[in-house]
């Protein structure tokens, strides 16, 4: 390994303790930020080690054997469950969730006969290992191997239904922290294939050459410096709100668990008129409700306030979110980013035409509409009218 290689894991690990430094002060969102604060800490130790390694650490100090290679089963993990409290509404650490740490506890005890042993003996034991020690490697080699993969797929599909849920209740995503997750786990998991087929083809001696577990480490370092940078560009990202309902505010970590609301068996009338199974006392409720949120929308354009979430307009129309949420479902058949940003695509159509405009630039308009960013914006518009708002202004101009 070179200089410049140690150098940069001698920074990385650095820069792993001092973001875990920063996450275990973080005072909001404590859970997943704790746990995120542990797995950087982990990172950090392990890319200290695995630097120290060339300056012969386990031959100075035999004691240190096996000890942080325990460590890497707490990566995916402390990765997966730092997703599900972020994203989930948690209040305290569930105790179940400590079985996800049984593979770390497991390899520990299958260790304990070295741990117990004195330093020449663990010195003997780890450059000259028993048969013991060659099978139990390649087994715990295969689990964490197996872990990598399954806990990157469960925290992916965590994000997924989260993606799926927020549509219930809020008008416009912020993206910042599904692109760093999504970063972070595809980075993890891509350095964690590498590591993997490093360590099978060294089952049957191939050599390709390059070091994969340098490459490995290597990725480790970007993810921890991309976490710092978003820490500290976004630390929005590591503060979520906890209470909920707060004014102008809305609860990122309470979105997931029993988001979507209980949308009734019956049906209401719709917009083509058809009839409903409702009572008529029931349907003539919804009706109302319904008239009541259409004007309001027309008339006041909530939607202009790019933070504006179900539970904000359902205290604007007092109504309970649950009847709110029924009424654009079932009236509408959208979910509230649908409703809601289609007034925005209006509004910004509106905006477009209007002669005293044509100076303006789009994104401006855009903002004035409620979009809150410049691909949103873009992304809907073209899934809302078929074109983008370049070719859609370009024909007003003609026109």
């Amino acid at each position: 390994m070179s200089e410049l290689i140690q150098i940069i894991f001698y920074g990385g690990a650095f820069q792993g303790f001092l973001l875990s430094v920063f996450l275990f002060s973080v005072r909001t969102n404590k859970i997943s930020n704790r746990l995120l604060a542990l797995l950087t800490l982990s990172w950090g130790i392990v890319l200290l080690v695995f630097a120290l390694q060339e300056k012969g650490l386990y031959q100075k100090y035999p004691h240190f054997g096996f000890a942080f290679d325990q460590l890497i089963f707490l990566f995916f993990p402390l990765l997966y469950l730092h997703v599900k409290y972020l994203l989930t509404s948690h209040i305290k650490f569930n105790l179940r969730d400590l079985l996800h740490f049984l593979p770390f506890v497991i390899s520990i005890i299958l260790h304990m006969d070295f741990f117990i042993q004195s330093g020449q003996e663990k010195a003997d034991l780890m450059f000259n290992r028993t048969q013991y020690y060659i099978v139990l490697e390649i087994v715990l080699n295969e689990v964490i191997s197996l872990q990598g993969i399954l806990y990157s797929v469960f925290a992916i599909m965590l994000i997924k239904k989260y993606e799926a849920s927020i549509m219930d209740y809020v008008s416009s995503v912020h993206k910042n922290i599904i692109t760093v997750l999504y970063i972070g786990i595809t980075l993890n998991l891509l350095s964690w294939i590498m590591g993997i087929i490093d360590v099978h083809l060294r089952y049957f001696n191939i050599e390709l050459g390059i070091d994969l577990f340098a490459i490995t480490y290597m990725i480790l370092v970007l993810v921890i410096y991309a976490i710092s940078y978003a820490a500290l560009k976004s630390p929005e990202i590591f503060k979520l709100e906890i209470s909920p309902d707060t004014k102008g505010k809305f609860v990122i970590r309470n979105l997931v668990k029993g988001s979507k609301a209980y949308i009734p068996k019956q049906t209401l009338q719709n917009d083509s008129g058809n009839t409903a199974d409702l009572t008529a006392t029931d349907s003539l409720i919804y009706n109302d409700l319904n008239i009541q949120l259409v004007n309001y929308i027309e008339n006041k354009k909530p939607f202009l306030n790019p933070e504006l979430s179900l539970p904000i307009l359902a205290e604007s129309l007092n109504v309970s979110r649950n009847q709110l949420s029924i009424v654009i479902n079932q009236v509408h058949k959208k979910n509230f980013y649908e409703f809601i940003n289609n007034y925005r695509i209006i509004e910004v159509k509106r905006l477009m035409t209007a002669p005293a405009n044509k100076h303006l630039k789009l994104i401006s308009l855009a903002y004035d509409a409620g979009f809150n960013s410049k691909a949103t914006f873009n992304r809907i518009f073209k899934q809302m009218t078929g074109m983008t708002p370049s070719q859609f202004f370009s024909e007003q101009k003609v026109v």
